[in-house]
């Protein structure tokens, strides 16, 4: 009965981590909504100041960067659910409570152009866009 246990508790170990990887995800998210809607209602502002313009450039670089992390995270999620796996099809006795993911075969940039992650972010900066291109003085 004891090893049923182990298994189990590495297996809800393995699942806390991956649900800790999706609310990082999710952070990164509202994080970029609020920065990028701070930078534009800044920007709109100032739109007469010879800087204002720069905060869109600013904007359009932090997309990226919360785009990168947000592809990271999923990266590592997916090779939780890999090591998941991996200790579901393990035997009691072999349970070691690793938390070592095995490493993914895809490349990051696989994870930034899924489709959710590429059509939030593409949108994300058109929108910028037309910002910058909606208060031109």
């Amino acid at each position: 009965m004891q090893d049923n246990e182990n298994k189990r508790l590495h297996l809800q170990m393995i699942e806390d981590t991956i649900t800790r990887m999706g609310s990082n995800s999710f952070l990164i998210k509202g994080w970029s909504l609020t920065s990028i809607g701070g930078l534009i209602t800044l920007y709109v502002a100032n739109v007469s100041k010879p800087w204002s313009r720069n905060l869109i450039w600013v904007g359009i670089v932090a997309c990226v960067i919360f785009w990168i992390s947000d592809a990271y995270y999923l990266k590592l999620e997916k090779q939780y659910r890999l090591l998941y796996d991996i200790v579901r099809k393990k035997d009691n006795n072999e349970i070691d409570f690793s938390m070592q993911p095995p490493k993914g075969n895809e490349p990051l940039t696989y994870c930034m152009l899924s489709p959710i992650f590429f059509s939030y972010t593409v949108i994300l900066i058109i929108f910028v866009f037309i910002i910058l291109l909606a208060y031109i003085p």
